[in-house]
């Protein structure tokens, strides 16, 4: 088995001392989720963040994320792009970044990372990713396959949905041609949505609390009152995982 650490909406600022959206600072509550997670759990095989490492598009607020990752995390870390992520500095996460067509390999599984910048906060796969994504997973069809990206894959019947993906029918063609995942990841709207998309070919998708400011999912703009969280995605060697919500207290 392995375990992965999921961490997704940092929304880190140049200055390490400015709150955000409920007095929040978002270097704080990170730099308090790692040290909770590997005090938590011990044998963590990686850390995945999905998406929002930035919160004012600074290069600062990039080296700040790499200098949490070092001084704080003892595994791997892989990175994929949010809509905040859409400008030049987020290039130099490059040693972390996990591209389709590239998984990554925990004992029996492969994570793949799928890149859903579009315009503004909207997402939109790629054909050609998908395409790359397809070919991995067919190549090794002796693994189990999870699928990391940032825009939620269907409504989540909040507001949020005014930023979802442009194209979320293409991308649920895709799954209902019959892809083999195990289950589908994500961030973006700062709530752990819990759904399944696709019918015929029916995948579990789980989304991941930020690692600052919650979302409320309801019609109209709202803060939730949860503290900042995250994800341990247990990964077993028969196929199946578990995902357990966890929180910070108070920062």
């Amino acid at each position: 088995m392995s375990t992965l650490l999921h961490i997704s909406d940092c929304h880190l600022f140049g200055d390490t001392t400015r709150q955000g959206y409920g007095a929040i600072n978002p270097h704080l509550s990170l730099k308090q989720i790692l040290i909770d997670a590997f005090k938590l759990c011990e044998n963590i095989s990686a850390v995945i963040v999905t998406g929002d490492i930035s919160g004012d598009d600074s290069l600062a607020s990039y080296q700040h994320f790499t200098t949490l990752m070092e001084n704080h995390v003892t595994t791997p870390v892989y990175v994929i792009a949010g809509n905040h992520d859409n400008n030049p500095h987020f290039d130099t996460l490059s040693a972390y970044h996990l591209v389709a067509g590239k998984p990554v390999e925990l004992g029996d599984w492969q994570i793949h990372g799928l890149d859903t910048r579009f315009d503004g906060a909207r997402g939109q796969v790629d054909t050609q990713e998908l395409k790359a994504i397809g070919n991995q997973v067919t190549e090794n069809s002796h693994r189990h396959h999870l699928l990391a990206m940032h825009h939620h894959a269907s409504p989540s019947e909040s507001w949020m949905d005014k930023h979802d993906l442009s194209n979320a029918g293409e991308f649920l063609h895709w799954v209902e041609e019959g892809i083999a995942l195990a289950a589908i990841i994500h961030g973006h709207v700062h709530s752990p949505l819990r759904y399944t998309l696709g019918t015929n070919n029916p995948v579990p998708v789980m989304g991941c609390p930020a690692s600052c400011w919650q979302w409320e999912m309801a019609s109209e703009f709202a803060l939730s009152h949860e503290q900042p969280g995250y994800q341990l995605i247990r990964l077993h060697d028969d196929g199946t995982l578990t995902c357990d919500i966890k929180r910070i207290k108070t920062i």
